[in-house]
């Protein structure tokens, strides 16, 4: 996806808001989550985003409904799902920059984030922090991005910076079972939540990566980069992106990307309840061992305000993001307070992401030379930095 150009002037601007329009998701999502679609969507998430066929013999329900169905949504948000790739096995790491910029520098910020070009997405935030950056940084330059990002802070850029290497990203799905289509009621059984936290042994795990091995070509990142924008993009589409055969684009799928499990995650675009009347955050939640991190990993798929989770490294603790109810957000809170009283958080902390600020774009594939690998000129970084100061 393209970089967003750089403007001093791009949040002020005059603008006319209408009261009406600002609910006006609240009607979009009561119409696309009938029992039908439920259904559906939750079939996709267990099968994959792919295979409509299967999805219908999964279901019941008759391909040509689960094909117009889909199209339908697809229309209207423009995809359904998205490939979250395994970036370790890119020989990546997910690292987190949390920044505060001082006054009159949030948009050098932004850009500063984005030079490297590492960049998967920037949030601006509400409370300490600015700024909220996720980076896919090929490991072999990690100490390289930390040069990078301390200069930012030597050119006052900014008067707080944070650094959080994580492991990758396992997505959740909205819990349909929490959810009453002809009432259009979600029920948020915290005490139920809690309870089986308390009672239950872990049944998942969530580790650190082993290794970081490069287990890509310039033709599985282009793939990849296709199906981070469109997971639903068929091969006949990509062959001629990649410019090889149908069967050729198969082969970069399955034997490789598939097996190697590169392909495995993906995200759903459709969220439980309308933005209007919801937040999201990203909370740090630090567990006294490892045993109880578990807990709270075999239980997320319950827990459908939370979109999904990342383990930090060499840490019993968890970047977990979450999207909620205005109206449940002291409850999500509150749920954590009781978790740190029966000793199963040692603390918690969050921000608040303002995701219509939100900015995205694939992994840097252009990075990726076939005979040297990644890619990275810090020098070149280095001077285009001094130049936003």
């Amino acid at each position: 996806m393209p970089r967003v150009p750089f403007s001093p002037f791009a949040m002020l601007r005059t603008e006319t808001v209408r009261i009406e329009d600002q609910y006006k998701g609240i009607r979009e999502i009561s119409k696309q989550l009938d029992i039908t679609n439920a259904k559906i969507l939750s079939a996709m998430w267990k099968y994959g985003p792919r295979n409509l066929l299967e999805v219908s013999r999964r279901t019941g329900i008759p391909f040509t409904s689960v094909y117009h169905r889909v199209a339908k949504l697809e229309a209207k948000s423009r995809r359904v799902a998205s490939l979250m790739p395994t970036i370790s096995k890119l020989g990546m790491m997910k690292v987190v920059v949390l920044a505060a910029a001082n006054p009159g520098y949030e948009e050098k910020v932004t850009a500063a984030l984005e030079i490297p070009n590492f960049w998967w997405s920037h949030t601006r935030t509400e409370g300490l922090f600015t700024h909220y950056s996720i980076h896919a940084v090929p490991v072999k330059f990690l100490k390289d991005l930390r040069k990078y990002l301390r200069r930012i802070q030597e050119l006052k850029l900014v008067s707080r910076l944070r650094v959080i290497m994580t492991g990758g990203y396992f997505p959740n799905f909205p819990n349909f079972d929490y959810y009453k289509p002809s009432t259009r009621q979600w029920t948020f059984e915290w005490n139920k939540w809690l309870t089986t936290l308390k009672r239950n042994s872990p049944s998942k795990t969530i580790e650190d990566p082993e290794s970081y091995p490069v287990l890509v070509d310039r033709k599985d990142l282009l793939i990849i980069k296709e199906l981070e924008k469109n997971a639903r993009r068929s091969f006949a589409d990509l062959a001629p992106i990649l410019g090889i055969s149908l069967q050729g684009v198969k082969y970069h799928f399955d034997r490789k990307l598939s097996r190697n499990g590169i392909v495995q995650h993906y995200g759903f675009d459709i969220v439980p309840y309308p933005m209007e009347v919801s937040a999201y955050h990203e909370a740090m939640l630090e567990f006294p061992n490892a045993k109880a991190m578990n807990k709270f990993v075999s239980i997320v798929k319950e827990l459908f305000f939370v979109l999904g989770i990342s383990k930090v490294l060499r840490r019993n603790a968890l970047l977990v993001r979450t999207y909620i109810l205005e109206s449940q957000l002291q409850n999500m809170f509150a749920f954590f307070s009781e978790m740190a009283k029966a000793g199963l958080l040692e603390s918690y902390s969050s921000i608040r992401l303002n995701f219509a600020d939100r900015h995205m774009q694939t992994i840097s594939y252009e990075l990726f030379d076939e005979k040297k690998g990644w890619t990275f000129d810090v020098q070149k970084c280095l001077s285009a930095l001094s130049k936003l100061r």
